[in-house]
């Protein structure tokens, strides 16, 4: 049965409590460490990690090129080589030449990486229609209101 998630108190140093704008940023921190958590747990059912399970979704709407995996991902392209190579000795994905650029290799989901995403996908959409379902309506409105603010803001950020 799902629990509401605990609020984390304030934490204490030696000069009292955590100013009012570092202690959003340790929520941040904190909700990132267990929504990851949360994530590698779902995920572990499939034997996938997260960077696989990211391959696959970016590949899932149209064949994608390493570089744009390894951009995705957030990792070097040798990173992206490997994962790829991962995914392909899993029968998960295959290399395709790239019909324009020949330097380029597209990947591609096979038909067992594609059920095998629709069933994480599935099961990832059921869980956070659970976890959306413990918030109310204000808190879902601020969630959502607070990351379009932070998105947008580091992405005026560049890098």
């Amino acid at each position: 049965m799902p629990t509401r998630a605990r609020v984390l108190p304030v934490r204490r140093t030696t000069g009292g409590a955590i100013p009012p704008l570092q202690e959003p940023w340790r929520s941040l921190r904190e909700t990132y460490l267990l929504f990851r958590r949360q994530r590698a747990n779902l995920l572990v059912e499939f034997d996938l990690s997260f960077s696989e399970y990211l391959v696959l979704d970016l590949c899932a709407e149209s064949p994608a090129k390493a570089s744009e995996i390894a951009h995705a991902v957030g990792i070097s392209p040798a990173g992206a080589t490997d994962l790829i190579d991962r995914l392909e000795g899993r029968r998960l994905v295959a290399r395709a030449s790239h019909p324009v650029d020949r330097r380029a290799v597209l990947v591609r989901l096979t038909r067992a990486g594609r059920q095998l995403y629709r069933d994480a996908k599935s099961r990832e959409r059921a869980n956070l229609g659970r976890l959306t379902a413990l918030m109310t309506d204000g808190e879902r409105r601020a969630l959502a209101v607070g990351l379009a603010a932070l998105t947008r803001t580091l992405g005026g950020l560049g890098g």
